[in-house]
């Protein structure tokens, strides 16, 4: 089986996230470092001097600096880190499935709960119906894609519908063949309206 995840990206990303944390707790203390200082500086310079706009503006200009920053920093970058964290951390201790299903195709990368994703079409037999349903897997956009193609019979483990294990198990032309034969005789969805 080729194993997605390693126990060392649980590591690593644990690592980057805390990385970007302590840069943003360094950002912080050179802030209210400078914040102290223009209030100290403010507050030894005489009632009603020229001077007592210079702090003011420093204070307010580097307080907008570092709003922005937050927000950019800490809104994109580390959130983006956590969520990959959470991601991986869920898959070590999350509750997984085994399922054999044929691939389809491959769809355009979406991003789930922050994190990019490689969108995989499987067709699953469902038992109560007695019959092929689609299904979307998603692979990390972070690993390499799986090379698969179309009519592929796959073995993979999922956790959360993220593909975590796989294996190639066999190939069938006639019902990758079959699959195109029934999505081309698909009625389309009417998006207007009907009267």
């Amino acid at each position: 089986m080729n194993i997605v995840y390693e126990d060392e990206d649980l590591i690593s990303a644990y690592k980057q996230q805390r990385a970007i944390f302590r840069v943003f707790l360094a950002v912080t203390a050179v802030f209210v470092a400078i914040c102290t200082v223009g209030v100290i500086y403010f507050c030894s310079l005489p009632f009603e001097d020229p001077k007592q706009i210079i702090p003011k503006i420093a204070v307010c200009a580097v307080s907008c600096v570092y709003i922005i920053f937050t927000y950019i920093f800490m809104g994109i970058k580390y959130r983006r880190a956590h969520k990959y964290y959470k991601l991986i951390a869920y898959v070590s201790v999350g509750m997984k499935q085994i399922n054999h299903s044929f691939f389809l195709r491959y769809e355009k990368p979406e991003q789930k709960d922050g994190v990019d994703f490689y969108v995989l079409t499987m067709s699953e037999w469902n038992k109560k119906k007695s019959e092929y349903m689609d299904r979307k897997i998603y692979c990390d956009f972070e690993k390499p894609k799986p090379a698969f193609s179309t009519g592929d019979q796959i073995c993979y483990l999922t956790q959360g519908n993220v593909i975590v294990e796989y294996e190639i198990i066999g190939h069938d032309d006639s019902f990758a063949d079959e699959k195109k034969k029934e999505d081309t005789n698909k009625k389309p969805i009417l998006t207007g309206d009907i009267q």
